[in-house]
């Protein structure tokens, strides 16, 4: 891939930035994600609500024996990309309190200050991948600052670069997407590199943002390997400009790129997972509606996924009113200053942005073609569109600060109170409190690890994460869309729903039997009228007039999502009580005022009753 010159199509140098700026950059982003995910770094309890589907299987690194054969962690092991797992394979392991506590002895003892004693004493093994997603985003928070700070001194000046980063640092978007450490941790982050690198001439550095852009989050690779691709075909039909250093070389990356994510997509299918549904298969099913599992029909408008994003980017956090009106205001005045910028000089520094949206909209348009094996449409825009918003909103507010020269000691006070209101703004974006359910982790963590767990969906999201007990069912991997994998959960979910609400005993034990379900989880609140009269009500599911106590932040289907919050009421309706609710036909142990943990081995030894002692 060697450098040629082309002064057609050459970048202008970027701005001359001090070292010092850099330090400072990444000093102040790092401050600002600790202010931001505070609560998750000092607490056990606090993560990303994903994580609980991509990330507790990884636990199995450092105990062999936590979910033995189990269909959902299969499966979820599949779906996460090969650079996700294979980071968290390497780096987990040194998270682990064993290790951490031989190689930082005094951060050991602060760490397991400020994090208590859990469920189960720590240190504990398993711990190392819920550690590492909460401390990756902030690393992936401070790389993708420095990128756009760069971003901006190759758009510009200094002074560009300090309105990128400030921008950046005011849209809760990123963060939110950086939350959990997750795949789409990457999405943004590499997009920025695979742009910094466009624009700093730097040939070896774009093939090394495609692929990994290729290893760590699929989608994006596509948008990347797009821009490369019509760049190179506009440069060399001369129909466009394109950097000379853009050769066959990038093409055998995305070669590369394109194979990783074929064999990965393989995979998924040959463990009988695939393939994903067709868009005649989802047409007229709820389940892919607003009321289902995930909304992806009817597609959202092309106008809807232009203008969604700057939802995070007014100041909606002070209501519809103050978002609106600051909406306007912000977009005013980059308008204004974006008429005095000089975009003849500014054309050629664009280039990757411009390819960038094309490949976007095509692969949009493509993805919408051909629902779902594509992926979700909307993913070829989102990360694109609040990359370019947020530059393009820089670019105009440096703009308008042209008119008058600024006072020394402007620019240090506006950095200052920029990072402290993103402090603010960015206060637990993409986290929840999952320590509502401490008593009910504590009961399960005493049990064998390898007994199989079964309640409602919601509800053992939590216990593989924060318990390490395999369940039969949750909602988070509840996924419809993965046909071969939903043929075998979703006769699960329907015997589980007719065991949970019936009036006979006997439903109950043979369901246990026919699943192996050693332990059943009850939670009263779910055989409430308000319950089961649906809605979306906040964890732990107490009616909001009555609630107390922790509370999750999250809003839950109930009793279900469609379609079987309808094949529940229509169980229930002829039904006036309902066995479970009976400690008399299964006495358990109660683990809070609402949860019983009900020991069902008795029953799959045959015996046909459950144990009164406790779990062992």
């Amino acid at each position: 891939m060697k450098r040629k010159s082309n002064p057609t199509a050459s970048t202008p140098p970027p701005a001359t930035i001090p070292w010092t700026d850099t330090v400072l950059v990444v000093i102040l982003s790092a401050v600002i994600f600790v202010l931001a995910h505070f609560q998750a770094l000092t607490s056990h309890w606090v993560i990303n609500d994903d994580v609980r589907q991509q990330i507790y299987w990884m636990q199995q690194w450092e105990d062999p024996q936590l979910f033995p054969d189990d269909l959902l962690t299969a499966y979820a092991r599949t779906y996460v990309p090969w650079g996700v797992k294979g980071l968290y394979w390497l780096v987990s392991p040194l998270l682990d309190p064993h290790t951490f506590a031989k190689l930082f002895p005094g951060l050991s003892l602060i760490c397991l200050s400020l994090w208590g004693t859990g469920p189960y004493p720590l240190p504990a093994a398993g711990v190392g991948p819920i550690i590492l997603s909460k401390w990756l985003p902030g690393l992936l928070f401070v790389f993708l600052g420095w990128c756009l700070f760069r971003i901006g001194a190759c758009l510009g000046s200094r002074r560009l670069a300090w309105f990128s980063l400030g921008v950046y640092w005011l849209m809760p978007f990123f963060l939110d997407n950086l939350s959990g450490g997750l795949a789409r941790a990457f999405a943004a982050p590499l997009l920025a590199f695979y742009c910094l690198c466009w624009l700093a001439g730097s040939p070896w550095g774009l093939a090394l943002a495609l692929l990994l852009q290729a290893l760590f989050i699929p989608y994006i690779f596509l948008v990347g390997a797009g821009a490369a691709a019509l760049a190179w075909l506009a440069g060399r039909t001369g129909r466009g400009a394109a950097p000379s250093w853009l050769n066959w070389g990038h093409l055998l990356a995305v070669i590369l790129g394109a194979g990783l994510v074929w064999l990965m997509n393989h995979q998924y299918n040959a463990l009988g997972f695939g393939p994903l549904v067709t868009a005649a298969e989802m047409a007229h099913r709820p389940e892919f509606t607003a009321q289902g599992r995930f909304p992806i029909v009817p597609v959202p408008s092309i106008f809807w996924e232009v203008l969604s994003p700057w939802e995070s980017i007014a100041p909606f956090d002070l209501g519809v009113g103050g978002g609106v009106l600051g909406g306007v205001f912000l977009l005013g005045v980059a308008v204004w200053g974006g008429r005095l910028l000089n975009w003849q000089d500014l054309k050629p520094r664009l280039q990757p942005f411009w390819y960038l949206l094309w490949s976007s909209f095509l692969l949009y348009f493509l993805a919408r073609l051909f629902l779902l094996k594509l992926f979700i449409p909307d993913r070829y825009l989102v990360y694109t569109l609040n990359l370019v918003y947020g530059l393009g909103l820089a670019l105009g507010l440096e703009g308008a600060t042209r008119v008058r020269p600024w006072p020394r000691w402007l620019p240090v006070v506006a950095v200052a109170l920029v990072a402290v209101l993103a402090g603010l703004r960015l206060h637990n974006v993409g986290l929840k409190d999952f320590s509502a359910y401490r008593p009910l982790y504590r009961a399960v963590a005493q049990t064998p690890k390898s007994a199989i767990f079964a309640g409602h969906p919601n509800l053992m999201d939590n216990l593989p994460t924060f318990a390490r007990r395999p369940v039969l069912v949750n909602y988070e991997l509840a996924h419809p869309w993965s046909r071969g994998y939903w043929q075998k959960i979703r006769p699960r979910l329907q015997d589980f729903f007719q065991a949970y609400y019936a009036t006979d005993p006997q439903v109950v034990r043979d369901f246990c039997r026919k699943y192996g379900v050693a332990f059943l989880v009850v939670d009263e609140r779910h055989f409430t009228p308000e319950f089961l009269a649906g809605g979306r009500f906040l964890a732990p599911f107490d009616p909001p007039l009555r609630s107390s106590g922790p509370r999750l932040g999250e809003r839950v289907d109930c009793p279900f999502f469609a379609p079987f919050n309808r094949e529940i009421r229509g169980l229930i309706r002829a039904q006036k009580g309902f066995v479970l609710l009976r400690p008399d036909v299964f006495p358990g142990i109660f683990v809070n005022a609402q949860q019983r943990l009900l020991d069902m081995r008795a029953c799959l030894r045959g015996e046909g009753s459950c144990s009164r002692t406790p779990p062992r």
